[in-house]
């Protein structure tokens, strides 16, 4: 049944319009934006970056749902973080990387275990040795953690 739906969706001339209007945007914003300042960012990289604030918006929405009918806050997170790598596994290879071989989730989850324990592992590093703010150590390690989870899914998971 709902794969009826998701075909339904899919061969539909909105979803079309709407992913070549998408498509039209990154491009643009990516080639033309500020006078072609991303020009020498990876494309992917630009997407990915992008379709990483819509997941975490999606993230922060399922906890948020989850607290709300009444699940405690690490219940919820578990089922917002099973959801989630669920959900960007789907957006990140369908959207980013332009595949959507389901076998790859695997790698996925061990992609994103990966870059936690190094995120943990540098953050920890940053409070405890150097003795910075736990709120601008992570806001350090933002971009260096995420241009390391997209190689890694570059060239590993969705090679």
């Amino acid at each position: 049944m709902s794969v009826k739906i998701i075909k339904t969706i899919k061969e539909s001339m909105a979803y079309r319009k709407t992913k070549a209007m998408l498509s039209l945007y990154f491009h643009y914003i990516h080639k033309k934006f500020m006078w072609g300042i991303f020009k020498k960012i990876d494309e992917k990289f630009f997407k990915f970056l992008f379709v990483g604030f819509i997941n975490t918006l999606v993230s922060y929405l399922l906890y948020a749902f989850f607290v709300c009918i009444g699940l405690c806050a690490n219940l919820a997170l578990f089922f917002q973080y099973v959801l989630g790598v669920l959900w960007n596994f789907k957006t990140t290879g369908g959207i980013v990387f332009k595949n959507r071989n389901n076998r790859l989730i695997f790698k996925f989850v061990a992609s994103y275990i990966f870059t936690f324990g190094l995120n943990s592992l540098i953050l920890n590093i940053l409070v405890n040795k150097i003795m910075l703010n736990e709120y601008l150590s992570q806001a350090i390690l933002v971009l260096p953690v995420a241009f390391i989870s997209f190689l890694i899914l570059k060239f590993f998971v969705f090679k």
